[in-house]
């Protein structure tokens, strides 16, 4: 393997666990708020749902890119600027 794909292939790794303990937060503050008899369930189903929706979104994600040429260049660009506003609201916070 090339060093190129294994850099990739870490980016995508820590995305990826940076993305899933987003979604913990978010999990467990719902389940936070929900007797503590039904909290497994709330958190079983947070996380299953993510999962499920990680899966979906990758694919289609990855399909449309696949088949629409131009739509790596504009999700790029929509990651720059997206990118850029969050640092602006830092600096100016």
């Amino acid at each position: 393997m090339s060093a190129s794909i294994l850099l990739s292939v870490l980016f995508v790794a820590v995305t990826d666990v940076a993305l899933q303990l987003d979604n913990a937060i978010a999990i467990t503050s719902v389940a936070a708020s929900v007797p503590r008899s039904q909290r497994i369930f709330v958190l079983a189903g947070g996380v299953l749902l993510a999962a499920i929706c990680l899966f979906t979104f990758t694919l289609v994600g990855t399909t449309l890119i696949e088949k629409l040429a131009w739509l790596k260049p504009v999700a790029g660009l929509a990651l720059i600027l997206i990118g850029g506003h969050l640092l602006l609201g830092w600096f100016r916070s």
